[in-house]
């Protein structure tokens, strides 16, 4: 029973996938055909390989891609010229105007595309730096917090002890009130005692 693989792609396996496939465009082949050959090779499905494709190899070798289909349609061309597989000098000249006018085409492609990709990582890299700098402002942001919270966390010890302080205060206030008014009560007691022995 044959193995399939359900692991990551690795680059190795992305550079396999892309060299069978662009061959069978060379070839005049079908992309169908070059799934299956990759599903055979890279012990994956032809699903996995055509998924892969599409969604992440395809658009990494637009240019490429371009080329085959060129050298696709030089080999048709002469093989319609030359069925028999003779090549004379006109047709020779043919073919080379042919070829060069379409690699010329492929050659300004290939700068637009060059072009492209380089204004997308001039933009990454502006990208980046606006990063670095919103990190950069968050690190001092987040020092200046911490500053900030030692010191309030100082003031609230402060505080607390300050509180402490006078509620211990109070405690020491209200238990002397408490002493005077017993003392008070007693002495009133002993002053109305002494009365009522005399008047008896």
């Amino acid at each position: 029973m044959k193995t399939i693989r359900q692991d990551a792609w690795t680059p190795e396996d992305d550079a396999v996938l892309a060299e069978i496939i662009l061959r069978h465009i060379r070839e005049g082949s079908t992309q169908l055909a070059a799934f299956e050959e990759g599903a055979e090779i890279l012990k994956r499905t032809s699903a996995a390989c055509g998924y892969r494709w599409n969604a992440c190899v395809r658009k990494q070798f637009l240019a490429a891609i371009d080329f085959a289909k060129l050298e696709r349609r030089e080999h048709r061309d002469e093989r319609l010229r030359h069925p028999q597989g003779t090549v004379g000098e006109v047709g020779e000249l043919q073919t080379h105007a042919l070829t060069w006018n379409e690699v010329l085409k492929f050659l300004r492609q290939y700068r637009r595309d060059f072009m492209s990709l380089q204004n997308r990582v001039k933009q990454l890299e502006r990208d980046v730096d606006a990063a670095r700098l919103e990190v950069d402002k968050l690190r001092k942001d987040k020092v200046d917090l911490s500053q900030q919270l030692h010191e309030l966390s100082g003031e609230y010890q402060m505080i607390n002890e300050d509180y402490k302080a006078l509620l211990e205060i109070v405690d020491r206030a209200r238990k002397r009130q408490l002493g005077d008014s017993r003392f008070s009560n007693d002495t009133s007691l002993h002053i109305t005692g002494g009365k009522d022995e005399g008047t008896s």
